[in-house]
């Protein structure tokens, strides 16, 4: 009986996380943001600082992490949009779970993440050739020979996450999106730029506070595990004159485990306070 009531629950709650899921994606595709922030603002920057920095093939794979950035400013409103409208209204009406609908959220833009990563990565390497040609000159192109699959998955699963569960954290308690997007926009940069994305990570151990300083960035753990993925030596190598380079990264983390645990440490952190202090609508 026990066995029959479980089975039951489970495909209860299976169908319930699948409509919302589809609802949290057909809302993904209709908000033309979507595409902006994901596709084009990524293409734009990745294009102007690859020439900006000397057209260092190898930059362009950290500019590939972008879109999974850029999911922070674009979720972000989307719900502060859904919470002043029905849609937050009906799902709360219908007794759904706040942990179940965020959990709908974080897969969408998970999979889209992870979708507009390979689209501007694609974009990256075509960029590369035609910049810099297809011979032993492209280190974009050399530096596949190095890629380590596992960790390279890893890490851009967890940069991902990071940006939605920022998104989601501050979404859920902002009341309009102007009042959150200037927040959302200082955090924005400071995790392309001091996470070590696009700006040279020797820059970031100048001095021992902006050392520490970094450690109060949540992408920095996931982007130095995505460097690692790139490395052939480990977590002392250098690259001269790149802006993929781990001269300096011991400072950080002298193994891939920690990294790894400090990301996951993170996310749980802020899936259980967005659980705690996501409101399904607006105070007016």
């Amino acid at each position: 009986m026990f066995k029959k009531i479980d089975t039951f629950n489970f495909k209860k709650q299976s169908s319930i996380f699948k409509n919302l899921t589809l609802l949290v994606y057909k809302s993904f595709i209709k908000e033309p943001r979507s595409i902006i922030f994901m596709l084009v603002v990524p293409i734009f920057f990745s294009v102007m600082f690859f020439f900006i920095f000397g057209k260092e093939g190898k930059t362009l794979f950290n500019y590939a992490l972008l879109p999974c950035l850029t999911v922070l400013t674009s979720l972000t409103p989307a719900i502060v949009e859904w919470k002043n409208s029905v849609f937050l209204k009906r799902i709360d009406i219908t007794g759904v779970k706040k942990s179940m609908f965020i959990g709908s959220i974080w897969l969408v833009y998970l999979l889209a993440g992870i979708f507009f990563y390979i689209v501007v990565l694609s974009f990256n390497a075509i960029l590369s050739i035609i910049v810099l040609g297809a011979g032993d000159s492209n280190s974009f192109l050399k530096a596949f020979s190095s890629i380590k699959i596992g960790y390279l998955l890893l890490s851009i699963i967890l940069i991902c996450a990071t940006s939605i569960a920022l998104a989601t954290l501050f979404g859920g308690i902002a009341n309009s999106s102007g009042s959150i997007q200037g927040i959302v926009m200082m955090v924005y940069f400071f995790s392309i730029f001091l996470s070590g994305i696009m700006l040279p990570t020797e820059s970031l151990f100048k001095s021992q506070g902006m050392v520490i300083f970094t450690y109060f960035i949540p992408h920095k753990y996931p982007v130095f595990l995505y460097m690692y993925s790139f490395s052939k030596t480990g977590w002392t190598e250098t690259y001269q004159g790149t802006q993929v380079t781990f001269q300096g990264a011991v400072n950080s983390f002298t193994s891939s485990w920690q990294p790894i645990v400090g990301s996951l440490a993170i996310l749980g952190g802020l899936f259980t306070l967005t659980t705690f202090t996501f409101k399904w609508t607006a105070k007016r």
